[in-house]
């Protein structure tokens, strides 16, 4: 998956593109969507993924979607365009959308040491030189990863309310050497060669800096920058804010309820969305950051987040924002994948087409691929 230029055909898109005020529009031809309701039903039916919401989403909203089976099985309450899932690591581009933010105001350097940021010093101990930066962790290539993180997941989340443990507690917990969780197997030996390793741990260093320089916790911040133009209401960082929405409860792969739960890191694995908002915020990604004429993001800003960092190291990553190919097609965009929901957002900055996906089940082993095919699916419409 290679990196191409994204920012001329951004610029260009700009300025040919048309925005209007519904969130949902009907598409000006017919699409054949046969097989992609047959690949649905091979995830509900044969996979046993308890409910599913996709949708396909143009200039103007949504264009095509489809809503099957139960939010929570056991109360009998089937998905609707309106359920609340949880849909994990979307919640890192929200991360990187901060730091751009700042980057661009001149408040962060992508380059500098993150020590510049910290009111305690994070070291690699077993690559005590290695200077870690911004663009290290947005990339997965900073050496810090998440093997203690992994062990101790157990006490990072709490059933039916959300994690007490604040940001700066956790993220100074871990990666202090006086921290309460501080171990060494936080870090990886990188002494040879950059290493990728997909880190949580690493996202939410990224997020307590973006709290450390705008003064203000960063859920508050993110929610007032970013949500809150878009117009949403299920788009939201804890269980506290959707208590009067439904919600697809999570399934784990033996199709027994999870129940509901909240992370440590918020930041880096803790959104909610129903399939109405995600597809929300999808459009104002296909009008390259704006929505109904109002830019929320910079172009530039998206630009620079699919820009493929280290492609020697790993071939797909961006600044917390992933670059696929799909036949001939460029997708960028991020999934989110915590115990029991799934979901996908992409985006064709081209075909000015997105692709919504979110499942509220665990697939057994390497039955996934499903998942992904059905993604690979929705952009062939």
């Amino acid at each position: 998956m290679r990196n191409y230029c994204l920012g001329l055909g951004l610029l260009l898109a700009v300025c040919a593109c048309k925005k209007k005020d519904k969130d949902d529009a009907a598409p000006s031809v017919p699409f054949k969507t046969e097989n992609v309701e047959k690949q649905i039903a091979v995830i509900t039916d044969q996979k046993k993924i308890p409910g599913i919401a996709v949708a396909l989403v143009g200039p103007d909203g949504i264009v095509w979607s489809k809503i099957a089976g139960m939010a929570n099985v056991e109360k009998k309450e089937p998905v609707t365009p309106k359920t609340v899932f949880k849909v994990g690591s979307l919640a890192k581009p929200f991360i990187g959308l901060s730091i751009m933010r700042l980057v661009e105001n001149g408040k962060l350097n992508l380059d500098a040491d993150v020590n510049d940021y910290l009111p305690f010093k994070v070291q690699n101990p077993h690559n005590p030189t290695k200077k870690i930066t911004l663009r290290l962790l947005m990339s997965h290539t900073s050496g810090i990863w998440d093997a203690v993180y992994r062990d101790r997941i157990a006490e990072f989340l709490v059933p039916e309310k959300d994690h007490p443990m604040t940001l700066a507690e956790y993220v100074q917990g871990m990666l202090d050497p006086s921290g309460k969780f501080y171990d060494p197997r936080s870090f990886m030996d990188d002494r040879a060669k950059p290493v990728f390793s997909y880190s949580n741990l690493g996202a939410a260093l990224a997020a307590y800096i973006v709290e450390l320089t705008v003064k203000e916790n960063f859920d508050t911040w993110t929610s007032r920058q970013f949500i809150t133009p878009l117009g949403t209401t299920s788009l939201v960082w804890h269980l506290r804010d959707y208590t009067t929405q439904p919600f697809a409860m999570p399934y784990d792969a033996d199709q027994q309820p999870n129940g509901n739960y909240s992370m440590v890191d918020y930041s880096t694995g803790g959104l909610h969305a129903s399939l109405t908002d995600l597809s929300i915020f999808a459009r104002m990604l296909v009008n390259y950051g704006a929505k109904d004429g109002k830019q929320i993001i910079a172009t530039s800003t998206l630009e620079a987040m699919g820009k493929v960092q280290f492609p020697e190291t790993q071939p797909v990553y961006g600044l917390f924002w992933q670059h696929r190919k799909v036949g001939n097609q460029d997708i960028f965009g991020h999934g989110g994948d915590v115990p029991g929901s799934h979901a996908q957002v992409y985006v064709n900055y081209a075909t000015k087409r997105a692709v919504v996906m979110m499942i509220n089940g665990d697939f057994k082993g390497e039955e996934d691929v499903e998942w992904y095919k059905l993604l690979d699916m929705m952009f062939e419409l």
